[in-house]
């Protein structure tokens, strides 16, 4: 997640009105006291005033505005301003849902944390990453704030529920209305055409497959590959996301996707391997209603080899740059004589 560093704040003058000016609830109407006319050379005499009591704080729905959409290469920017009208202070986690053409939603995403003190405004830029085919689904995105969390359905909303199309501008009169998150089963779901496969250089594994959705409504998922040691054993000892995909009713999608494990050397210890796909993939565990599509290890999946450069050294992986790489240690430096610049070493 990331956000702009540079962040305007507008203060709201806040005028609190006491009891002599406003006759709120609990307020009791007082007579102005008299003014006693005083005589010459008398003082005059305190008059107590008691001390306003606390003022309560008021919440009030957090607003939205300036909200713009810029996306490219699985990175979503949004951009938006959130006002605080009320005079408590205002905390939890920024949301956006996505909607398809019927209103479902397709994805739910969680921007970003924030503090926001009553009566001013902050805005705010968040870089969350959504998968290209979500986002080519979208019509319409909804945007809240909470204090619980954003796959919660219904929501728990602190702010107003802001529904606009993908451009950023209001959604039209006449249009689906947003619905809230319907979790698929994992009967609604069917895999097939499994295949494990390596790639040229023999160095990673991949894992393709067909995903079918079964049921009559839009279903959202995530495959998760486990892999263990025996038919028999029932603890796996390996377990990795293997896609994610949201099917409307009836439809299906063929995915292909890198398997990385925590500890490679764990391929040389499988056997078999169990492909599940769930609302929430490794979230779900194993059971009589969900036992995954079965795939028999070939013998020749063994630890993925090293990739090296032609010098035998272990090439750096692209998409990891901060990897460590051993480098041996370089022979100590004899250090030099004491510098000096007495006149007997220097000659001045």
């Amino acid at each position: 997640m990331m956000r702009k560093d540079k962040r305007r704040v507008r203060a709201l003058g806040v005028l609190v009105l006491g009891c002599a000016v406003v006759w709120g609830p609990g307020c009791k109407k007082q007579e102005p006291a008299a003014v006693a006319s005083l005589d010459a050379g008398v003082a005059p005499v305190a008059v107590a005033v008691r001390d306003a009591g606390p003022v309560a704080e008021v919440r009030k729905p957090l607003r939205f505005s300036g909200v713009t959409f810029a996306y490219k290469d699985d990175d979503l920017k949004v951009s938006y301003t959130l006002d605080n009208p009320g005079t408590a202070q205002g905390r939890g986690q920024t949301c956006l849902w996505l909607h398809d053409d019927k209103g479902v939603v397709i994805d739910t995403l969680t921007l970003g944390v924030f503090s926001l003190k009553g009566g001013t405004s902050d805005t705010f830029q968040d870089h969350p990453t959504v998968a290209r085919k979500f986002w080519k689904q979208a019509r319409s995105v909804q945007l809240f704030t909470t204090t619980s969390y954003c796959q919660r359905s219904p929501p728990e909303v602190t702010s107003e529920m802001l529904h606009v199309l993908t451009t950023g501008q209001p959604v039209p009169p006449g249009g689906p209305a947003p619905r809230n998150v319907e979790e698929a089963q994992v009967e609604d779901f069917a895999l097939s055409n499994v295949e494990l496969s390596q790639d040229e250089e023999g160095t990673g594994y991949f894992i393709t497959y067909t995903v079918k959705n079964l049921s009559g409504r839009r279903a959202s998922g995530t495959a998760c590959l486990r892999a263990y040691t025996g038919e028999g054993c029932p603890c796996h000892v390996e377990e990795t996301l293997s896609g994610e995909f949201s099917l409307p009713a009836g439809g299906s999608e063929t995915i292909k996707d890198q398997i990385f494990f925590d500890d490679e050397k764990h391929w040389d210890d499988v056997k078999v391997l169990r492909l599940f796909a769930s609302a929430t993939g490794c979230g779900d565990a194993a059971d009589a209603t969900n036992v995954g599509f079965k795939i028999d290890k070939p013998d020749a999946f063994r630890e993925p080899r090293e990739l090296t450069d032609v010098a035998g050294e272990p090439e750096l992986d692209p998409d990891n740059p901060d990897a460590v790489v051993d480098v041996p240690d370089e022979r100590p430096v004899e250090e030099d004589e004491p510098y000096s610049d007495s006149p007997e070493d220097t000659g001045h």
